[in-house]
């Protein structure tokens, strides 16, 4: 703990791709489900999966890295890193701290969800049916802890699991796609912040803050079934 690393971007990304290549999708969209009961560190694999698993064939600048978020050098706290994957921590930021969960992940192995982990699913699934058009992450975030489906969670870890949920398209956005489908650039994506309305303010990122109720039915069929 408190003991550093520095890595290059260019090291980084070469790293993630070759982690993320040991890493099944179906696995990691298990691993998802599992973090919400048995293995809370399965919540932040699709996230960082998502990000990598295009990097390999996405545009590269002069330096040979591409627009994926990256300083060019970066100062991570692996041991710290990984405790709060332990944890359930998740987020869309920061993707150099991806890079100790895709590396763990494709060393150690993923969680398999339990059929308790599925009812969980199965209950979210539910409630974000329930809620009518026009809801925004907020609302459904307080329903979520209302309805008690994932406990020892506070409002920034249930965040992230709808972060999960939104970048690999389970939660569709109306103001950009998630990155489980494609490479997303960093430009992209702030510019698809700035284009919604209270963005400064918000401490939701995209594309979960564009989600404005509805789900994508089959997205979430294949997440029951990993």
């Amino acid at each position: 703990m408190r003991e550093p690393e520095q890595w290059g971007a260019s090291e980084i990304v070469e790293r993630a791709v070759t982690a993320a290549s040991a890493l099944h999708e179906e696995a990691v969209l298990g691993a998802f489900v599992a973090g919400l009961g048995s293995a809370p560190r399965g919540r932040q694999t699709v996230i960082s999966y998502g990000w990598a698993r295009f990097l390999d064939t996405a545009p590269r600048d002069e330096d040979g890295v591409p627009d994926c978020g990256l300083s060019p050098v970066s100062e991570v706290d692996v041991t710290e890193g990984l405790l709060r994957l332990a944890l359930g921590w998740a987020w869309n930021e920061m993707p150099e701290h991806y890079l100790p969960d895709l590396e763990a992940a494709a060393i150690q192995g993923l969680p398999r969800p339990e059929e308790e982990d599925r009812e969980r699913m199965r209950a979210l699934l539910d409630l974000i049916r329930s809620m009518p058009a026009g809801t925004r992450p907020s609302e459904l975030e307080k329903e979520i802890a209302r309805a008690k489906i994932v406990p020892g969670t506070d409002k920034y870890q249930r965040y992230g699991i709808l972060i999960g949920l939104a970048e690999t398209g389970v939660l569709p956005s109306t103001s950009l796609s998630p990155m489980w489908d494609r490479f997303i650039p960093t430009a992209e994506r702030h510019a698809a912040y700035r284009t919604l309305r209270g963005a400064p303010r918000s401490d939701v990122t995209v594309p979960l803050s564009g989600w404005r109720g509805g789900l994508d039915e089959q997205r979430a069929s294949r997440l029951l079934d990993a």
